[in-house]
């Protein structure tokens, strides 16, 4: 877990929230009863739509479980099988936080575009979607935990964002096509500062 992770703000279902949940049968989501926080998906739809007024993605939502594999109860799941169903997903303007592993093993998610409001992405929130080749991040993000994107080895693009002030250990490690990271015009030393060494050479001002 990212220790040094500023955001603070808890992105894990509270009993109060399970009590009182509220589901849209349309997308198979399910909801705090205040419907700001996203709290579970049920089968995994292939393709969804969270509603306009939810502000947090709580953890390992649509990450893949292990009853996702067709194999028995305990039996070792291979890494080519462990892939969550989920391929399209349109999220709301009010969202502003994704929680830890929220899309962890989403290796058929292709695209996806994070709204203008958008302040965190906790660790390992998009690890090893493998199909993932580009992310422009909102001007808006402040924080990208551990692990972030780690193991998205299609991902050749990544634009950050001005009020980036913390990215965490690992964010873009095993992302083994990247070509280019884009940071804004001036703010090069803040940058290299935020990424590993080994990162450096990707890096483009624009």
């Amino acid at each position: 877990m990212d220790s040094d992770f500023p955001i603070g703000l808890p992105t894990a279902p509270s009993p109060s929230d399970l009590e009182q949940d509220v589901w849209d049968d349309d997308n198979r989501l399910c909801y705090s009863a205040d419907g700001k926080r996203l709290l579970d998906a049920e089968n995994f739809p292939s393709e969804v739509t969270v509603k306009e007024g939810c502000e947090i993605i709580c953890d390992d939502v649509f990450a893949f479980q292990d009853y996702m594999a067709e194999r028995n109860i305990g039996e070792p799941i291979p890494l080519e099988e462990r892939n969550s169903f989920l391929e399209k997903i349109k999220l709301p303007s009010t969202l502003k936080h994704i929680g830890k592993g929220a899309f962890a093993e989403c290796g058929e998610l292709l695209t996806i575009k994070l709204p203008a409001g958008l302040e965190s992405i906790g660790p390992f929130a998009f690890v090893d979607c493998w199909q993932l080749e580009k992310i422009t991040f909102p001007a808006s993000l402040k924080a990208i935990g551990e692990g972030a994107f780690q193991g998205c080895i299609n991902l050749y693009q990544i634009r950050l964002g001005r009020n980036i002030s913390h990215i965490g250990a690992d964010a873009f490690d095993d992302c083994e096509s990247l070509e280019t990271i884009i940071v804004p015009h001036g703010m090069l030393d803040r940058f290299l500062s935020l990424l590993p060494k080994n990162l450096h050479k990707y890096i483009e001002e624009l």
